[in-house]
């Protein structure tokens, strides 16, 4: 895939049709303060429903959640992935000892989950809701420096950040990694963050906050095979710092924790929608049943 990286790279892009917020309501994980919170998009109300400890081993890092609503979240000093009801307010650890256990996807079929380890050299870990247990998928071996975002696309095909400025193609099965796709050129910890598959483009978005493109959502279309080759466009988040996780709703907006805030960005659009202040905001994930 070495074309790809000497691809033009389109600056903004904006699309006709409109798609309206919808919204209301996000959960996230706040990496300065130990806990899950619950983010009122109308107005503006934060509430913490959930503190995981005292301590900044306690700070959490990415969220999802299951098909029944339950909250998944990662805690990287403390090694652990765990599950929060908010209906029951029961926690439980799925797993432990996963130093740097950072983003998290579940998978095609909602048996098994994957998990970023960030540490360098990085894994990625796949557990199973079913046996409890975690297996290597991708190996140190494979040299992916660093960790973050991993999702599925619809064709069943997997990505992940790697080193901050690549994305890879990895064979679910062996863990092989099958393509990559350069951001910028490396410059420390910059580059990209969260990623995620949006249903609404038919597309992967990721999180970039970079030293030589800047701070950005990236489009990165992609077909049956993995990526295209039209690389990936890139969309300016003037005044924005320190993005980190992304979601999608499939009705044309992104939701993005952006850790001195959270944002709602509307794609047909280009625009941001909400920003509202919340100081530490890592992970995001939508409510069910309020978008």
């Amino acid at each position: 895939m070495a074309g790809l990286r000497g691809m033009a790279i389109i600056f903004s892009l904006v699309l006709i049709t409109v798609s309206s917020s919808s919204a209301q309501q996000l959960y996230i994980t706040n990496e300065g303060h130990a806990d899950i919170q619950l983010l009122d998009l109308n107005t503006g109300e934060l509430s913490v429903i959930y503190t995981i400890g005292v301590g900044k081993e306690f700070n959490p890092d990415d969220l999802t959640l299951n098909s029944l609503g339950q909250l998944i979240y990662s805690v990287p000093n403390a090694g652990t992935v765990s599950l929060y009801d908010p209906t029951t307010g029961n926690n439980t650890v799925l797993a432990s000892g996963i130093a740097g256990a950072r983003d998290l996807a579940i998978e095609p079929g909602g048996q098994t989950m994957l998990i970023a380890k960030y540490s360098s050299p990085a894994e990625i870990i796949r557990y199973s809701f079913v046996t409890n247990t975690w297996t290597v998928l991708v190996p140190k071996s494979a040299k992916l420096g660093t960790c973050d975002g991993i999702a599925y696309d619809q064709y069943g095909n997997l990505y992940a950040v790697a080193d901050h400025n690549t994305i890879v193609q990895i064979n679910p099965v062996t863990g092989a990694i099958l393509a990559t796709l350069v951001l910028e050129s490396h410059n420390g910890v910059n580059g990209g963050d969260g990623l995620t598959f949006d249903s609404y483009t038919g597309e992967l978005w990721g999180t970039h906050d970079g030293k030589v493109l800047g701070t950005a959502l990236l489009e990165i279309p992609v077909s049956p095979s993995g990526f295209t080759s039209t690389g990936f466009i890139f969309h300016p988040l003037p005044g924005i710092v320190n993005v980190d996780g992304i979601k999608s709703d499939g009705k044309g907006n992104l939701y993005i924790g952006a850790i001195w805030s959270a944002l709602e960005y509307n794609i047909p659009t280009n625009t941001i929608t909400r920003n509202i202040v919340v100081k530490g905001a890592d992970g995001v994930s939508l409510v069910p049943g309020t978008y």
